[in-house]
């Protein structure tokens, strides 16, 4: 079994942490996030895993590269800015990736706010299914 490498940006209290226990092989190198309140709950629930109390800009490529990860995770805070920032990176870069607005009521959540996910890929890799340039819908399921 492959037992992927995570980074999780903007862990804040460790949702996509969480998530991911149920879902994937995976291991969770480190978290990064500068929210003191936010940091002190995160440890709580996940007391193994190295806390980095600062922000990503704060961080040398460096400090990435000894992180030796396979996935990064991450929830930002102003997702129309960092979404316009990183698909012109993905882009540039030449990624597969794949834009996802998901209902939490088509997992069985009674929410109904939309979430958005982005998954992507390196090069040479692609996905095991057929991705769009637009953005992919799942409202309900159930």
């Amino acid at each position: 079994n492959i037992i992927y490498i995570i980074l999780e940006l903007y862990s804040r209290i460790g949702g996509m942490h969480y998530a991911l226990k149920s879902s994937a092989p995976a291991e969770v190198a480190a978290a990064v996030d500068v929210n003191t309140t936010a940091n002190e709950i995160y440890k709580h629930n996940f007391p193994n895993t190295p806390l980095l109390p600062k922000t990503i800009e704060g961080m040398m490529l460096q400090d990435f590269d000894k992180l030796n990860f396979d996935v990064i995770l991450m929830s930002p805070p102003c997702q129309p800015f960092t979404r316009d920032a990183l698909l012109k990176t993905l882009r540039e870069f030449d990624y597969s990736f794949q834009e996802f607005l998901i209902s939490p009521t088509s997992l069985g959540i009674p929410n109904s706010r939309l979430r958005y996910f982005l998954i992507a890929r390196r090069p040479p890799g692609s996905f095991s299914f057929p991705t769009s340039a637009e953005v992919v819908f799942c409202l309900d399921l159930f």
